[in-house]
């Protein structure tokens, strides 16, 4: 999990959503999940095993440290919303991108066979979703 964390990191940095569209990054983590799934598979294992606190927690709450910061720029810069908080919409987003890897059998059943075509249906929608939801009023 810790190399595929790395990975990860290394793979889908961001600095700040008041330059970079958040959209954007959201499909790119689509895509990393997709070709990845297994980090999604690791994360869920870590937490059916872990209670509390997991290994390397501090380290990798700075890794989730830049993309809240990314966020809460974009929301000084009044590009992103303030209805919700960093953290809660940082979260959101990484849940719209990875939730289709992290569970493929229901998005199976719900959007249909896995092809390329659907791959890149659901992308949009994880993009235009994500689009919105940061969206400022």
């Amino acid at each position: 999990l810790r190399n595929e964390l790395a990975k990860v990191a290394q793979a889908l940095p961001v600095t700040s959503f008041a330059t970079e569209d958040i959209g954007d990054y959201a499909g790119r983590a689509y895509d990393y999940h997709l070709e990845n799934p297994e980090l999604s598979r690791l994360m869920r294992w870590e937490g059916l095993t872990f209670n509390d606190e997991v290994p390397d927690e501090e380290q990798r709450r700075e890794y989730y440290g830049y993309k809240i910061e990314a966020v809460a720029d974009g929301q000084r810069q009044g590009v992103v919303t303030q209805a919700l908080e960093a953290d809660h919409l940082a979260f959101l987003v990484l849940a719209l991108a990875g939730w289709w890897s992290a569970v493929p059998q229901v998005a199976r059943m719900l959007t249909g066979p896995d092809s390329t075509e659907e791959y890149a249906r659901r992308r949009a929608s994880v993009v235009e979703a994500a689009r919105r939801l940061a969206s400022a009023p």
